[in-house]
């Protein structure tokens, strides 16, 4: 298969920004004093489906959004992560758009005796994933280290290993990943909160490995090893919270915040409602309500004018040989969502009422910190 070229659907599709479109976008943003514009963002978790957010992004490069706070769980702690690095928008694509994942990501199975076939039904049944497993004496189909081997390689050529490297970058930025703590029971926010729940076996939060702290994010129950932080056992940050959207929010409104937060997120339109017939599906249903009910709550009240919902149903979580056809649909739904959402939906003055502030009564200090 011929590698994927993004640039081809994006002349075919006409996925581009006028200069009166990029004008009228630029006049919503809160610009800084240098004229600049900046953005938080959050990405929610979705598998393969995380190429609609390059489509995404090359829209709000487009407009010439820099990024700053950078968040993500399981998936979208990947794209989280090469956001933070600041690679160039043709590099990003590049990197992602030509992935290999059976090659590269699945390239190492826990036993020679699991006998899965394609993975791109794996999650839609765990109920037959779990027998097998359990008759291989392992906890996931798939080891993570090629994983994490990539990823660790990708950041490098931005000199990231450790979240303090992001730091003595001196550009504001910020990373945050989510995981879930299965030995604790709780979620955990990586690296804010590892010396709170770690105090006895982190000593320095910063010099946290970044592509440890993906690899903990995207470990997929039963499709992927658990990882292990201390003494616990962790998984996919999605089991807990698939959408951290509230992860840069400061509750007070004294002063408004700086620049925007952006979500982006794989819509679910359509979703149909699930048979359950037997203990098997009712394990299953249980096990896929508990990764997303809780987000959709707080979307539902919280959404407050900053979720792009992008398209993406004709392609499965799993469906790691993505074709070049499936890569266009994505990366083209991505691009309009965003690009429809900045021109028809998004207004920051609406923003920050949504939020709880009142812009009559709070002045908009460009010193303070974002929240």
């Amino acid at each position: 298969m011929a590698l994927w070229d993004p640039s081809e659907i994006r002349k075919k599709a006409g996925l581009f920004l006028s200069e009166d479109e990029r004008t009228a976008i630029r006049a919503k943003l809160p610009p800084t004093e240098a004229g600049e514009y900046f953005a938080d963002a959050v990405f929610e978790g979705g598998g393969v489906k995380g190429t609609a957010f390059l489509g995404a992004l090359r829209c709000f490069s487009d407009v010439g959004m820099q990024w700053k706070r950078i968040a993500g769980t399981s998936a979208g702690a990947i794209t989280a992560s090469l956001v933070v690095a600041d690679f160039p928008i043709d590099t990003l694509e590049r990197i992602i758009g030509q992935l290999d994942y059976e090659g590269q990501i699945l390239a190492q199975k826990t036993s020679p005796l699991i006998f899965n076939g394609s993975p791109e039904d794996d999650l839609d049944y765990p109920q037959w994933m779990i027998p097998n497993l359990l008759l291989v004496g392992q906890l996931g189909q798939y080891s993570t280290d090629p994983f994490k081997q990539w990823i660790a390689g990708v950041l490098a050529e931005r000199q990231i290993h450790t979240f303090q490297d992001i730091i003595r970058q001196r550009q504001g930025r910020a990373l945050k990943v989510v995981i879930s703590d299965l030995s604790l029971r709780k979620m955990v926010v990586l690296p804010d909160d590892l010396h709170k729940v770690y105090p006895k076996h982190v000593r320095n939060v910063v010099e946290f490995g970044v592509a440890e702290a993906v690899r903990l994010s995207m470990s997929i129950p039963f499709f992927f090893t658990p990882g292990s932080l201390a003494d616990s056992t962790i998984v996919d940050g999605a089991i807990l919270s698939n959408f951290p959207l509230w992860i840069y929010d400061v509750t007070t409104h004294h002063r408004l915040p700086q620049w925007p937060t952006f979500g982006f997120r794989i819509s679910e339109d359509g979703l149909e409602r699930r048979s359950i017939n037997n203990a098997l599906e009712l394990f299953a249903g249980m096990l896929e309500t508990t990764m997303m009910a809780s987000d959709r709550y707080h979307l539902q009240r919280y959404e407050q004018e900053r979720v792009i919902e992008i398209d993406t149903r004709q392609v499965n979580t799993t469906e790691f040989n993505l074709t070049n056809d499936a890569k266009d649909y994505l990366y083209k739904n991505g691009y309009q969502a965003t690009k429809n959402f900045l021109l028809n939906r998004w207004s920051w003055e609406r923003h920050l009422r949504t939020r709880g502030y009142d812009i009559t009564k709070i002045p908009a200090v460009a010193s303070v910190d974002p929240q």
